[in-house]
């Protein structure tokens, strides 16, 4: 039984791995899962990419997949910036479940908000000190189980992607948090980086979603690892 469930998960999770992200589908815990790894590889940015069109720049957290995702979305408007951010915690169901909204429980805190030009120059000097202008390393891999950064932009119609795996030192010289967390004021902090086992050594017999990427070239391969 378990051996035929794990296969119905890898299906499945491959079907999920070949929809396209479109936007707004970060709203819709559904339409979330069925696009999540288009989103994270930035596939809308990357196709919309051209001189003159807008910077936009897609930052996202994972602090374990089940406890902690961060996503923040900046789109260049009229010199200032739009900003949409969202903190998905580990799913409640303490509380309630309203009969018009039977997706509470997976629906990520949202905030949406104009940012100004200092904070947009705030966010590029951030991710200078990150390194994120630099190549990303080919071969790196994140986990859904443990801790990394994904950042994509379009600036100055050039695409640029990067991605920053724990443990490492490129990692630890991430600055993006506090400026984030000042940003969003949802006064939630970010997941601290710890040691994490691979989950089919920790939770065995568990329901978890395990999934585990791959950088290759400016982005993420097609070959997604299940467990």
């Amino acid at each position: 039984m378990r051996s035929k469930a794990l296969a119905l998960t890898a299906l499945g999770v491959l079907a999920v791995s070949a929809c396209v992200y479109r936007p707004g589908d970060e709203d819709n815990p559904i339409a979330r899962s069925f696009s999540w790894f288009s989103y994270l590889n930035a596939d809308d940015i990357r196709a919309a990419c051209r001189p003159a069109t807008p910077d936009r720049f897609r930052i996202v957290y994972n602090g374990v997949w089940q406890e902690q995702i961060r996503n923040y979305d900046f789109t260049m408007s009229a010199g200032a910036g739009e900003l949409k951010a969202q903190v998905r915690g580990e799913t409640d169901f303490s509380r309630p479940i309203p009969l018009t909204d039977l997706l509470a429980p997976w629906r990520a805190k949202t905030v949406r908000k104009r940012v100004g030009r200092r904070d947009m120059e705030g966010l590029r000097r951030a991710l200078r000190r990150s390194g994120f202008y630099q190549p990303v390393p080919q071969g790196t891999r994140v986990q859904s189980w443990g801790f990394f950064w994904v950042v994509a932009a379009c600036q100055d119609g050039r695409f640029h992607f990067n991605v920053w795996a724990h443990p490492s030192r490129r990692f630890d010289r991430v600055v993006l948090a506090r400026f984030l967390g000042r940003l969003d004021g949802m006064g939630i902090p970010f997941a601290t980086p710890r040691d994490t086992w691979e989950p089919d050594r920790q939770d065995e017999g568990k329901d978890i979603d395990r999934f585990q990427l791959v950088v290759r070239g400016a982005g993420f391969a097609d070959n997604l690892t299940i467990f």
